[in-house]
């Protein structure tokens, strides 16, 4: 009798050492594979802008000024009542081109050249015509959008305002519609 409990003993020892043996390495792979860590890096898109507007005589003087660590492409939407009236002018180069226009209908005046990290727009003027017998005062808006300059295969810069700024991907941009549907 005390042979067939030594056995006993000696087969469930081997059993449970089989078992153990098997289990650990799996054991060994979750904690190999599973580790974590510490610290953090700040992450920044760069495009940064500050719109500055002076007023005299009715007419708003608009320029934004890059502070921000990259280059940028800027535009302008000017809104008011219906009331009134907002006539544009921009400053020209030595040519007697226009450093801000208006492409499309979307109301957006775009600033012609990439704005350099730290430097700032020409002029652009928003002459506010109001009625004779206005007698209340009244807002006009002005806000500012940039975007990212991007180069195309030959090197030349241009500016895609259907990008939105995306914290989620290494380029910090997303077409439009991928950024609507997230």
């Amino acid at each position: 009798m005390k042979k067939f409990s030594k056995q006993k003993i000696f087969w469930f020892t081997a059993a449970f050492l089989l078992i153990g043996s098997v289990s650990i390495h799996s054991t060994m792979a979750y904690f190999t594979t599973y580790v974590t860590a510490k610290g953090g890096h700040p992450i920044t898109l760069g495009n940064m802008t500050k719109i500055e507007e002076k007023v005299e005589d009715m007419t708003k003087h608009i320029t934004i000024s890059n502070t921000g660590k990259s280059d940028c492409y800027v535009r302008v939407k000017v809104f008011c009542g219906n009331r009134f009236t907002i006539n544009f002018a921009a400053e020209k180069d030595e040519q007697n081109e226009v450093y801000w226009k208006q492409e499309g209908n979307d109301g957006y005046w775009y600033y012609r050249d990439v704005l350099s990290a730290g430097e700032k727009t020409k002029v652009l003027l928003a002459k506010i015509d109001t009625p004779k017998d206005l007698k209340e005062s009244f807002d006009v808006i002005v806000i500012q959008e940039c975007t990212p300059v991007l180069y195309d295969e030959n090197g030349k810069p241009y500016a895609d305002w259907s990008k939105k700024a995306d914290t989620k991907t290494d380029i910090g941009t997303v077409p439009g519609e991928e950024a609507d549907k997230e």
